[in-house]
């Protein structure tokens, strides 16, 4: 059982005979119910029940339970879970699918403790996780029902009947006689009572301490109160002597009708003020001693956690712009960063935004905000703040910062058109452009190694196709920046002019050189996170390029294990190699995690997705599996959205459609669906895609099988293919050994195969070797492939 404390008295024979009946009463209801809600007023003993029904019950629940406290900030509610279940946001999956991740593994338990702070937002969260997580179960306690079709509600306290108030109330046992209290009384007089006994300086304090929304340490109420630590440390025992707050896991609560009533105390006493602005000189002092220690690479995130929600109300209190609340505020966005807390740290960043001295400084923030908006994988936000940052860079008196801003907004609208609903417009970039050329200041080389890459990005006029001259330029211009993310993308935009113009062993050079830059890429410099998630997305694509399946796939379970990726993002680079190499099964597995993982999400845009889910057609379609082929080809053409032509999904499917023909025996439907080399300009001469060096291989191939008079023209055509891509060059061999009756050639092909370990077609070949079949169909038969016609 993850995050739950025991050491509440709690043991069996120290239960009160009420206790253990409501423990009865709320296991029988958890083993019928999905959501079962624990009401009653404050002091109440909800918190002390559920996380005893929580232990009572855990037997029943071995995928796991886990307990979170909600805390008071109800917009923060998803980050309180997600600290139990210890996930993260990831790219293009928000948290709350985040969260589903370890609630779908089989039968568990989450409890949401004090969903009171707001019952809706709990409920919101509550329904969408039962719904998401069809064995999950979800123990709440709220003063009131959360209003979900099928809870369960169960008291706190039976035969309406009210626990005893004092200790009870405040979840260190059941004896009142601390407050002197013999009998039921209001809570609020309760608390009245004991607040008036107080010492002048015991009151002062409770009141200061009432601000802290989680537990606290000694020294924490010690900066809070303005006092000596061994003074506030004296001052905490006395109050844990009149029972007003309470010690677990090593730190301090107050329970929360005492905190609530002491929040009002110190309205009252006109302190807010002075308290709040205390509680933002800690929390701005914590903040930066918190960032220095992520940059150190110390242990940071338990102590962040722990205090997050205090962070958060000092950056929310602050109403004015001014440096200390501006520090904070960008403090708390790079920790939310670097907690993986992603759509929050955008907002806390914009928040820092809104509260800087000046446009300047603004304009810093609203550039980082854009830079985790790309790591989310969302251009439009992302362009949308970078032309912020322009504007208040201009009113600034920063025309370098200008620049810097314009220009990477062009890079943004052409290197990553995935991430836009709708594509920006090639005239809008030109304006752009001309915009930022004429706010750069001479001699800047920050500003200059940007707008090299926005002009060989540019240059086109086509999405991800830079002008391969200039990215050159670009290249060079990064490295005098000495700034390896620029130098990282510069080299994304030489990869990608040398894929484009079919040089893909070049492209896979340039790719292995930005591989060795990838570790020392910070990874909580948002900055940095596009770079990362484009790393993992693109290098497996280049190596499929260039035929290295072997690479491919070690690039790609790179991309898998990698935690800052969506789960549909990182499964799909599985799916295409795996399918190359003949592990289809695996293939089909992944292929079902990325198709289900980008449902849960909500669809999103992923045009670059298609080749995968076609791949999984691919599969079936070698299995002879019709219905599933046309299935999963039908959604590789939805998802692939005709009416924006990028080419990449083309690029596959000329390859993938005739592989499925030939497979078949059908010769003449192969060649009609795959391109002709020979009519197409020289390879040199082309634009290509990722995949066109297989597309261009086994259209010679379906040409010389269908007998076509003119193969050998298509073979010549698609011969530089095979110098570019390993793949094509072992079909190639193949295909020129068919044609020519070249037993050399076919075990040519044999072995050109077994390099790059594609099973499937080395056994393919082998069935036109003498002497091969056997052999052929053993393997054929291991990957559950029937024999294919003779005409193979």
């Amino acid at each position: 059982m993850a995050g739950v404390d025991w050491t509440s008295g709690l043991r069996h024979g120290e239960m009160s005979s009420d206790i253990q009946k409501g423990l009865l009463y709320l296991r029988e209801a958890l083993s019928v119910h999905r959501l079962v809600t624990l009401t009653g007023p404050p002091g109440a003993g909800k918190t002390r029940l559920a996380v005893a029904g929580a232990r009572e019950a855990s037997p029943e629940f071995p995928a796991g339970v886990w307990i979170a406290g909600l805390g008071p900030l109800p917009a923060t509610f998803a980050q309180a879970v997600a600290t139990a279940l210890d996930v993260t946001e990831r790219p293009a999956e928000p948290l709350a699918e985040a969260l589903c991740g370890p609630l779908r593994e089989g039968r568990c338990m989450l409890v949401l403790d004090h969903c009171d702070a707001s019952p809706p937002e709990a409920a919101a969260l509550a329904g969408h996780l039962l719904a998401s997580c069809p064995e999950l179960v979800i123990l709440a306690t709220s003063e009131h029902p959360l209003g979900l079709a099928g809870e369960q509600v169960v008291p706190a306290h039976q035969d309406g009947a009210p626990v005893p108030l004092a200790t009870a109330i405040l979840t260190t046992g059941e004896d009142t006689h601390g407050l002197g209290v013999t009998g039921p009384a209001c809570l609020r007089d309760v608390l009245a009572w004991a607040y008036e006994r107080l010492a002048g300086d015991e009151q002062r304090f409770l009141r200061t301490i009432s601000l802290f929304c989680q537990g606290f340490d000694v020294a924490m109420t010690a900066a809070l109160a303005a006092v000596p630590v061994d003074e506030a440390a004296d001052r905490l025992d006395r109050l844990a002597t009149r029972e007003l707050l309470v010690r677990r896991d090593g730190e301090w609560r107050l329970p929360r009708p005492v905190r609530e009533f002491a929040i009002a105390r110190l309205r009252d006493s006109g302190e807010l003020p002075e308290v709040t602005a205390r509680r933002r000189e800690w929390a701005t002092s914590t903040a930066a001693g918190l960032r220095g220690q992520v940059e150190d690479g110390k242990s940071w995130r338990a102590r962040f956690d722990r205090i997050a929600d205090d962070l958060r109300a000092a950056v929310r209190a602050a109403s004015a712009a001014g440096e200390q609340s501006h520090r904070l505020a960008r403090a708390l966005g790079e920790l939310l960063y670097a907690r993986q807390f992603l759509v929050e740290a955008r907002a806390a960043f914009e928040r820092a935004a809104a509260l800087a001295p000046d446009d300047r400084t603004a304009a810093v923030d609203l550039r980082t905000a854009a830079d985790v908006a790309m790591t989310e994988h969302r251009g439009e936000p992302a362009f949308a703040l970078l032309l912020e940052a322009a504007r208040r860079s201009r009113l600034g008196g920063d025309p370098a910062g200008q620049a810097i801003a314009l220009a990477y907004a062009v890079c943004v609208g052409n290197r990553f058109p995935a991430t836009f609903t709708d594509l920006v417009p090639h005239e809008r970039l030109c304006e752009l452009m001309a915009e930022a050329e004429g706010a750069a200041p001479a001699g800047d080389s920050l500003a200059e190694a940007y707008l090299a890459a926005a002009r060989a990005w540019n240059a086109t006029g086509l999405k991800t196709t830079p002008d391969p001259v200039l990215t050159e330029v670009a290249l060079e211009a990064a490295r005098a920046t000495g700034e390896a993310v620029l130098v990282s993308a510069a080299l994304d935009a030489v990869s990608s002019a040398d894929g484009s113009a079919g040089r893909f062993a070049d492209a896979y050079r340039a790719c292995d050189e930005r591989l060795r830059l990838f570790d020392r890429l910070p990874r909580h410099d948002p900055r940095i996170g596009v770079e990362i998630v484009d790393t993992l997305h693109v290098v497996p694509l280049v190596a499929l390029a260039a035929g290295r399946l072997p690479g491919a796939i070690r690039a790609a379970e790179r991309s898998w294990q990698d935690e800052l990726r969506g789960e549909y993002m990182r499964a799909s680079k599985l799916v295409i190699p795996l399918t190359l190499t003949g592990r289809f099964d695996e293939a089909l597995e992944y292929a079902r995690i990325m198709w289900d993982a980008w449902v849960r999400v909500g669809r999103p845009t992923a045009r670059w997705m298609a080749p995968a889910v076609h791949a999984a057609g691919l599969v079936h379609g070698l299995r002879a599996r019709r219905a599933e082929y046309d299935d999963w080809l039908a959604r590789a053409r939805e998802m692939s959205d005709p009416g924006v032509h990028s080419g990449l999904y083309e690029s596959f499917a000329a390859f993938a459609v005739p592989r499925e023909a030939l497979w078949r025996g059908a010769g003449a439907e192969a060649v009609s669906a795959a391109v002709n080399p020979s009519a197409l300009p020289a390879w040199d001469q082309a634009p290509h895609q990722f995949y066109d060096a297989y597309a261009w291989a086994i259209a010679a191939e379906a040409a010389v099988v269908a007998g076509l008079p003119d193969a050998p023209a298509w073979l010549a055509a698609a011969a530089p293919a095979g110098r570019e891509n390993a793949w094509a060059a072992a079909c190639l061999a193949r295909a020129h050994g068919r044609l020519h009756r070249d037993t050399a050639a076919l075990r040519e092909a044999v072995e050109r195969w077994e390099r790059i370990g594609a099973r499937h077609e080395r056994a393919c070949t082998l069935l036109l070797l003498p002497g091969g079949r056997t052999e052929a169909e053993a393997e054929l038969g291991v990957l559950r492939c029937a024999l294919p016609p003779a005409s193979l």
